[in-house]
């Protein structure tokens, strides 16, 4: 089958996820009359919440970008490939709940684990989703065994620094929500395989 409806269920959740980020920011209720120093101190409170809504918005476009970035080779999907992209969307669609669970209990290790853990499962599938189509022959021909290797190195790359950022926060967690802080920002950074892919493309479109 063609590959433009499993880009589009993962487009919608993807945006009803990030979405579900922001409802996690409640609006601080105070009693009249309202002071701006209230209001102050009780924005303040809500610092925790505001810093897990931007980290988990950033890390679910990351991911966004991962999967949109497939899609401009995947050119066809089959049974296996439906069903890795299902248990990936699955654990996309997590992540408003667990970002909400670290907000409220940022230092708790238990917290990190399932935060960090739901990302890392997140890139395992993605992983998996991008090797599948390569091994099955659902990418365009044009895609060489060394452009799809530098995109599983970079993949490698970002699961691998997500496991130290979740271990590191298991044991120093404000160390911990440093590293996921700063995840989105690496993956902003050029890599190898960004000429190699854009050699691709240009060759496709």
């Amino acid at each position: 089958m063609e590959s433009r409806r499993v880009e589009a269920l993962a487009d919608g959740v993807f945006a009803v996820a990030m979405t579900l980020l922001v409802l996690g920011v409640h609006v601080p209720e105070l009693p009249e009359p309202v002071t701006g120093a209230a209001l102050l101190a009780a924005l303040r409170t809500l610092v925790p919440s505001l810093a897990g809504y931007a980290v988990g918005f950033l890390l679910l476009g990351t991911l966004w970008l991962g999967h949109h970035n497939q899609f401009r080779f995947i050119r066809r999907a089959d049974r296996t490939l439906l069903w890795i992209n299902l248990f990936f969307l699955l654990a996309v669609a997590s992540v408003p709940f667990t970002t909400a669970l670290i907000a409220r209990y940022p230092l708790q290790p238990v917290a990190m684990a399932i935060f960090g853990g739901t990302l890392l499962v997140a890139g395992v599938f993605l992983f998996a989703h991008w090797s599948h189509a390569v091994n099955a022959g659902l990418v365009d021909d044009e895609v060489t065994p060394e452009a799809a290797e530098l995109v599983r190195e970079r993949m490698s790359m970002a699961m691998v620094a997500c496991l130290v950022a979740t271990i590191i926060g298991a044991f120093l967690p404000k160390a911990g929500l440093v590293l996921f802080g700063c995840m989105p920002v690496l993956s902003m950074l050029p890599g190898r395989v960004d000429p190699a892919l854009a050699g691709e493309a240009s060759t496709t479109d």
